[in-house]
């Protein structure tokens, strides 16, 4: 399968709304919360911000967004894959991306239970971190973080 992905705004983009649509029953099914409360599209700063949709074709297949977290570390949000190695796609250019706008690291926060996600994340270089911002005191949420290097092709 070959994977492409388009670099934009999330605020009006079909692609992205409906991949988001999707991703909210997924997690509401999963966990019990969609997540939505965690991320407003109409905050977007293109100068510090990313997001990016994972195409097969003219079909997409993935999304994510990183935000500002601190310093020159960044935050994962609102990742969903449907299909196989598109998740892994999708991160390394959300991580090139974010090291072409000055991140070296980057910090992400989903629920225990979402075993795949979690497992996801791990295989991918991220480790637990301490809890951060609103995550702090919830035991059913796992901080991960880990460094970006970028350029992976």
């Amino acid at each position: 399968m070959t994977f492409k992905s388009q670099s934009l705004t999330p605020a009006h983009n079909k692609d992205f709304i409906s991949l988001i649509d999707e991703l909210n029953v997924s997690l509401g099914n999963i966990t019990g919360d969609s997540g939505e409360s965690s991320f407003v599209a109409d905050d977007f700063d293109l100068s510090r911000d990313g997001c990016i949709v994972v195409y097969v074709g003219n079909k997409a297949v993935a999304c994510g967004v990183f935000r500002f977290h601190s310093g020159q570390t960044c935050e994962l949000k609102r990742m969903y894959s449907k299909v196989p190695g598109a998740g892994s796609f999708l991160l390394n250019e959300l991580e090139d991306l974010a090291a072409s706008k000055g991140y070296v690291g980057a910090v992400l926060s989903t629920r225990r239970v979402n075993e795949r996600a979690v497992k996801f994340y791990q295989r991918n270089g991220f480790k637990e971190i301490e809890a951060y911002g609103k995550y702090m005191g919830l035991e059913r949420s796992i901080c991960m973080g880990k460094p970006i290097v970028g350029f992976h092709h």
